[in-house]
């Protein structure tokens, strides 16, 4: 009788302490990461361009938590279009053999975002990102799997980045004062 009773007891405690504890959560503004509060005029959205498909995927990834990503511009209430994409390394010190020690790798990115219609809500914004880390000459593989780890990460730090910026959007003003 006495176990029923303790069980009971430690699995209402365990609920009361979930509930707490979402309630805290909701209460301080904490939000699923992902999800991006786009403006109403944009929620249906068609993503082109970019050099490979990973800036690209990333964007439609993080979009589809937010907005309907559309496979045709007919469907679009906006069009996201990636200009440009650069990816760019460069040594940043080497050792007393020559061997390089620390390198830095750069990823920019020139997009734009266009209404339907033809409206322009950004006209070619740029973004530079950069990552610096040293090189191990003992680990040879590492290094490599380092720095295809850091490039992935700069190209979705870059698609968070591009969709916080739309976000941002005061969509009525630029539609106010375009017309």
């Amino acid at each position: 009788m006495i176990d029923s009773h303790t069980k009971f007891f430690r699995a209402s405690r365990a609920v009361l302490l979930l509930t707490v504890l979402a309630v805290v959560l909701t209460a301080c503004g904490f939000k699923l990461r992902g999800a991006f509060n786009l403006p109403a005029e944009l929620q249906k959205i068609y993503v082109v361009g970019g050099q490979g498909a990973d800036l690209r995927d990333d964007l439609n990834e993080m979009l589809a938590f937010s907005a309907e990503v559309v496979s045709r511009t007919a469907d679009a209430d906006a069009i996201l279009t990636i200009n440009k994409e650069e990816l760019d390394s460069r040594t940043l010190s080497v050792d007393s053999r020559g061997k390089v020690r620390e390198s830095e790798i750069e990823y920019s990115v020139v997009y734009s975002l266009v209404m339907a219609d033809g409206t322009v809500l950004l006209e070619k914004e740029g973004l530079l990102l950069t990552r610096d880390f040293i090189d191990d000459e003992n680990d040879v593989i590492g290094r490599s799997n380092e720095s295809d780890i850091i490039k992935r990460d700069l190209k979705r730090d870059a698609a968070q980045q591009i969709l916080r910026r739309v976000q941002a959007l005061n969509v009525n003003a630029i539609l106010q004062e375009q017309r």
